[in-house]
C-alpha cells in the first residue's frame, strides 16, 4: 500500500481512491446529429464523432449514464460532469450535465474548461519522456546532476515543536529519474503532509496553484531544502515528483516550462483548449470549483484555500505561465482536448501523423514497474495506476489499463486491449460520490 501515514484525515479518503483505483465521470448532449463536438473534431482522423453503434456501444445502455449521473447531481454530490467514451478512435458519448455555476445557473458544457489537477501528472511525464527518447537522461540519471539543489537530500526522522525545526539524517542514496515517474523518490506533497506539516507549509512552497511573484526555479529549489519523506527508492509517497520533472524539462530544453508543452505538445496535439493559463476571452469556459460544507455545496473558495493550501490561489489560471508552471496539476482542460491526448497514447504515441513519441516508450507508461502491495491487483506504472493482474481484480478493465485521476474529482481510464477510454470531469472536493465508479462500469457494460 502506499504510504498514507503522510496525510491529513481531510484528505485521506480522496488521495487513497486517487492512489489505488484512481477514480472514475447536461443537458447539452453530443451524439450523431445533435451538438458538434469542438471545432476540429470531425476532421481529426484519430478522434472522430460517431453514433454510439459505430463507436461500438449499446445505446439504450449508455442512456443509463444519463440517470445516473443527474442522480448524482439532484442529490447534491456533485455541481455537474462532463463524460466521454472513445471506442476504436470514434466518440460514441459526450455529454454535460448540471452546473458550471449553481447560483448563475449556468450549465455545464461539453466544452466547458475545467481544473484537471493531478491528470496534469500524465501529460508531464509525456513532455519529459520525449527528452528521454533524445537520451538526455536516463531512468538511473541521479537528479542531483541536473537539478544541483537535490545532490544531499535528507530524510525526515521527527518535528520538533519546541525549536519548529526538522530533525533530520542524511540519505543514503540518491534520486534517481526513474523515482520521480514512479513517485519513490520520497518527494511529499506539503498539502497532504501531517508530520512536519508545519515545517513544510512554512517552506512556503506551492504546491500546484502559483500565485505568488516566485519562478519555478526557486519553487523547486524550496521544495529541495525540506526532507524526503523516506530514502530514495524505499516506497511509494505521493508527492511533487512531476512539478519536479516541469522543472527538469526547463534545464534540459532551456524553455520554459509552460513554453514547452505549449510548443511540443498543446500545438501538435491541438489541444486548443488546454494549457497552465486561460486567455482573458475564455474565462467564461472555466467552471466553477465546489466543496461540501455541512452537506452541501458551496464554492470551493479562497478560505478554503487558506485553511487547505495557504501558498496556493484559487485563481492561478489568470496569470502568465512563464515564470512558474507547475506539472503535478496546473493544467486546465476540456474532455476532448484530453481525449486527443489520450487517443494519442492509444495510437501508441501519434495522433494525426504528428508523433509525440516512440511506441516501445508509450509501453513503459503502463508496464506497472512498482508494485506497493504484491497482493494487490493494481501495480504503480509511469505517472498512471495499471491492472496489473487481472486475477485478482474484480472490475471489467482488461490487463495493462492505466488509470488516473485529480483533485476535484476528474478522472480517466484508457483499456489499450479494448481501445477504449473514458474522461469524466467535475470540479468538486471533497466528494464522495460513487459516480465515478458507476461510470466506469456502466460504459464497460455498453460495450458490444
Amino acid at each position: 500500500m502506499p504510504d498514507l501515514d503522510w496525510l491529513d484525515g481531510s484528505v485521506k479518503l480522496v488521495l487513497n481512491s486517487l492512489l489505488i483505483s484512481m477514480l472514475f465521470f447536461k443537458k447539452t448532449t453530443l451524439l450523431l446529429a445533435g451538438h458538434l463536438l469542438l471545432s476540429g473534431t470531425i476532421d481529426a482522423k484519430d478522434l472522430k464523432q460517431s453514433s454510439p453503434a459505430k463507436a461500438g456501444f449499446e445505446n439504450d445502455r449508455l442512456n443509463r449514464i444519463d440517470h445516473m449521473i443527474q442522480g448524482c447531481i439532484d442529490r447534491g454530490e456533485v455541481p455537474g460532469a462532463i463524460a466521454i467514451l472513445v471506442k476504436d478512435g470514434k466518440i460514441g458519448y459526450h455529454k454535460a450535465f448540471g452546473w458550471a455555476d449553481i447560483a448563475s445557473k449556468k450549465p455545464l458544457e461539453t466544452d466547458s474548461l475545467v481544473r484537471i489537477a493531478s491528470m496534469s501528472k500524465l501529460v508531464t511525464t509525456v513532455a519529459a519522456l520525449q527528452l528521454y527518447e533524445k537520451s538526455q537522461f536516463n531512468m538511473y540519471t541521479e537528479l542531483g546532476s541536473i537539478l544541483p539543489e537535490f545532490k544531499n537530500p535528507t530524510i525526515f526522522k521527527a518535528w520538533n515543536e519546541e525549536k519548529q525545526t526538522f530533525v533530520t539524517q542524511p540519505a543514503q542514496k540518491k534520486i534517481q529519474m526513474n523515482q520521480l515517474f514512479t513517485h519513490t523518490s520520497g518527494i511529499i506533497y506539503p498539502i497532504f503532509s501531517s508530520k512536519g506539516r508545519a515545517g513544510y507549509l512554512g517552506a512556503r512552497i506551492i504546491d500546484a496553484f502559483p500565485g505568488e511573484d516566485i519562478t519555478l526555479e526557486e519553487n523547486i529549489k524550496r521544495l529541495a531544502s525540506v526532507p524526503l519523506a523516506h530514502e530514495p527508492g524505499e516506497k511509494f509517497t505521493y508527492g511533487m515528483n512531476m512539478d519536479v520533472l516541469g522543472r527538469v524539462i526547463e534545464v534540459l530544453d532551456g524553455r520554459p516550462f509552460a513554453q514547452y508543452m505549449r510548443e511540443e505538445l498543446f500545438k501538435p496535439l491541438r489541444m486548443k483548449d488546454t494549457g497552465f493559463a486561460v486567455p482573458k476571452n475564455k474565462w467564461n469556459r472555466v467552471a466553477s470549483v465546489y466543496t461540501t460544507k455541512n452537506r452541501k455545496l458551496e464554492p470551493f473558495d479562497e478560505p478554503v484555500f487558506d485553511e487547505r493550501a495557504p501558498n496556493n490561489k484559487p485563481e492561478w489560471w489568470k496569470r502568465n505561465p512563464d515564470k512558474i508552471a507547475l506539472g503535478g496539476a496546473g493544467i486546465i482542460s476540456t474532455t476532448y482536448d484530453y481525449a486527443r491526448f489520450l487517443q494519442m497514447l492509444l495510437n501508441n504515441g501519434e495522433l494525426d501523423g504528428k508523433r509525440l513519441l516512440g511506441r516501445k516508450t508509450v509501453e513503459i507508461i503502463s508496464r506497472g514497474v512498482h508494485q506497493p502491495d504484491p497482493d494487490s491487483s493494481y501495480a504503480g506504472g509511469l505517472s498512471v495506476s495499471v491492472i496489473a493482474n487481472t486475477t485478482k481484480h474484480l472490475g471489467p478493465e482488461s490487463q495493462g489499463t492505466f488509470n488516473g485521476g485529480g483533485y476535484f474529482y476528474t478522472s480517466f481510464w484508457v483499456d489499450p486491449k479494448e481501445k477504449f477510454f473514458g474522461v469524466l470531469m467535475s470540479q468538486v472536493n471533497p466528494g464522495d460520490s460513487q459516480m465515478a465508479g458507476n461510470f466506469k462500469l456502466m460504459s464497460y457494460s455498453a460495450l458490444k
